[in-house]
């Protein structure tokens, strides 16, 4: 033990007043000292017993020298543990505030006794014991365990599982402290499960976003890029023929993305005048159930006067003019559906041909760069290809045409097997 620690340790009597002098920081242990009780003040978890004695010692000391019994050094002296009549000497390096709280409960029937070591020996011969060795705490703790006989180490092994399951068990939380430790951990993981729902729901969102996005990017890049391309071909470009490639390239590439417009506005119509048609005809059969003959068969029974017999006639005349007319409807749709066949025809035909002309164009670049004498035949072929060209975009614009005559967005008249 320290200097320090040492000197911070007092013992005073049980019953003495404690306002007269604060003592000092620390747990308090009762010692009897003489049949007298006092407590030694100041004890922490690294107070040996040799401590202890020590400051007994200088407590003792330090009164009037008449009542002085307690005459030698600290040495001599131990302290004895005493528990319903069994008792048992402390080595001086025990933690005694360690052995004080290890009984629990049972601290008001053990005592701390100061005693001396010659007398400790004197009475364990006079009981016919085996003579105590004034330093048996020398030796270490497992050269101790094995000079005992073997049925006490047995219970001693068994008395410190005892002690080790009751205080497991006193240091085990109750039964409802236990639900509601775990009612709450299940409450904290459903907050957390909520909580990533939401996050995951925020990133498919936002991945559907982007995925839009790259589409809408993919759709309109196409034109530019083709511009582009179609532009560095043209600052290549050296000789007439080659211009003039150049230029019915963008004319053809204009003419497709003005094709794919129409074709994909075509699609869209074709299809809102479908949902039309069905949506009509679904509401007229479910309107009526049965066919005109059949509703007029019914009603007539319940008919009173002509004049109503007129209406329902008038009627049935205008629901089989409607369904005439939706099925020259549904023709046309048939139509149109032909037409926008044709057209997605007509717009590979034309992808190939820009493709044919790209190819046209780099060999004539690499006719150039190569072979300067081949150019006096450049003109020639140019022409020929320009009237092909030409050939070909009229019929470009001709099927445009057509497709814009029968465009359903224009007035179209009716079928001539209808009355309206």
């Amino acid at each position: 033990m320290a200097p320090l620690g040492r000197s911070l340790l007092r013992a005073r009597l049980k019953h003495r007043s404690k306002d007269c002098k604060a003592p000092p920081a620390g747990n308090e242990v009762p010692v009897w000292v003489c049949e007298e009780e006092k407590a030694v003040c100041g004890v922490t978890k690294r107070t040996t017993c040799e401590d202890v004695v020590q400051a007994l010692l200088e407590d003792h000391r330090s009164g009037p020298e008449d009542g002085r019994v307690l005459e030698g050094e600290p040495d001599d002296y131990c302290l004895l543990e005493r528990w319903k009549g069994f008792e048992r000497a402390l080595p001086p390096l025990a933690r005694i505030l360690r052995l004080w709280e290890a009984w629990g409960n049972e601290q008001p029937h053990v005592r701390f006794v100061l005693v001396s070591s010659g007398g400790l020996a004197a009475q364990a011969a006079y009981h016919g014991g085996p003579s105590v060795v004034p330093k048996q705490w020398d030796r270490g703790p497992a050269q101790y365990i094995k000079s005992l006989p073997e049925e006490r180490r047995r219970r001693a092994v068994q008395k410190a599982f005892r002690k080790l399951e009751r205080i497991r068990r006193e240091r085990r939380p109750p039964r409802r402290h236990r639900i509601d430790r775990m009612v709450q951990l299940i409450i904290a993981q459903d907050h957390t499960i909520q909580q990533q729902i939401d996050r995951m729901r925020e990133l498919d969102l936002e991945i559907e976003q982007m995925e839009q996005q790259l589409q809408l990017e993919h759709k309109y890049s196409r034109a530019e890029w083709e511009g582009a391309v179609c532009g560095g071909f043209a600052e290549e470009a050296v000789g007439p023929s080659q211009e003039s490639l150049v230029e019915e390239y963008l004319c053809a590439s204009g003419r497709l993305n003005q094709l794919d417009l129409q074709i994909e506005t075509q699609r869209d119509l074709v299809e809102k005048l479908t949902r039309d048609i069905d949506a009509e005809i679904k509401q007229v059969c479910r309107a009526e159930g049965q066919g005109p003959q059949g509703v007029l068969a019914n009603a007539g029974p319940g008919l009173e006067g002509p004049q109503e017999a007129a209406e329902l006639g008038r009627a049935m005349c205008d629901l089989e003019r409607c369904i005439r007319y939706g099925l020259a409807l549904q023709a046309q749709v048939a139509e149109l559906q032909g037409e926008l066949q044709r057209s997605e025809a007509a717009l590979h035909w034309g992808h190939q041909e820009c493709e044919r002309l790209a190819a046209q164009l780099s060999a004539l670049q690499v006719d150039n760069g190569v072979e300067p004498a081949g150019a006096e035949g450049g003109p020639g072929r140019s022409q020929a290809t320009t009237e092909l060209t030409d050939t070909d975009s009229d019929t470009g614009i001709s099927s445009t045409h057509s497709q814009d005559s029968l465009s359903p967005c224009r007035d179209v008249p009716p079928p001539r097997d209808t009355d309206l």
